[in-house]
């Protein structure tokens, strides 16, 4: 792959945080690869095994129904009968607490139920394409998230501007993800009650923004 004039290897700043270093391989595509506005920018964690002509599929439906931030199914077997919960709806500090006691989490959504690409309102960060163009809108991540939670802070952050997350159930990817926040007392918990914190913090503060410039707005 190194060998390949398509493939390019970034081989510094690991320790800077899942959104960071996102943000960091986009400023590359951008500023070296002469990525344009109008080309799509795609998140991918190195545990999801995805089929090329799945990808190019993806883009062309984008590109058709002019999506800006897009997903796809992903599962957890290589048969497709296990689903990922990687679609869900906002979090509340309920939700939160649920799935850390190890109950059903409400805001997991049963993805049985759609057939048919619609919209949605986060989906993980292990599979994201974003329109260059919007990605330079939204700043990218929010670089105080060290892991955990930024996808779901850029998803809300998109949301706000009225663009959601669109879920095209019928393109398939395997997830083999290890799940290593649900260790109690382990750096990844940490790292996640922190970036849950940040995330109903800066949630919360930016309703009331929105609610406050339509509120000006009605004047």
């Amino acid at each position: 792959m190194v060998d390949n004039p398509n493939f390019h290897w970034i081989d510094d700043n690991y320790h800077c945080g899942f959104g960071h270093n996102n943000n960091i391989i986009y400023n590359y595509c951008y500023n070296q690869l002469n990525m344009k506005t109008d080309d799509y920018f795609i998140i991918l964690n190195p545990d999801v095994i995805i089929d090329y002509n799945v990808i190019t599929h993806l883009i062309d439906n984008m590109l058709k129904n002019h999506d800006l931030i897009a997903t796809v199914n992903l599962f957890k077997d290589i048969d497709n009968h296990i689903y990922d919960n990687s679609i869900r709806k906002f979090p509340s500090l309920s939700d939160f607490i649920k799935s850390f006691l190890g109950f059903n989490n409400p805001s997991v959504v049963d993805k049985s139920l759609l057939t048919e690409p619609c919209s949605i309102d986060w989906a993980a960060g292990s599979f994201l394409v974003i329109k260059a163009s919007h990605y330079s809108n939204l700043k990218g991540f929010d670089e105080n998230y060290f892991m955990y939670c930024e996808d779901i802070d850029i998803c809300y952050r998109s949301a706000l501007l009225n663009i959601p997350v669109k879920y095209y159930p019928n393109f398939h990817a395997l997830h083999l993800a290890k799940h290593a926040n649900r260790n109690f007392l382990s750096k990844h918990f940490y790292w996640h009650i922190s970036s849950v914190l940040r995330f109903l913090l800066t949630k919360s503060g930016l309703t009331k923004v929105k609610s406050s410039i339509k509120n000006k707005a009605s004047y």
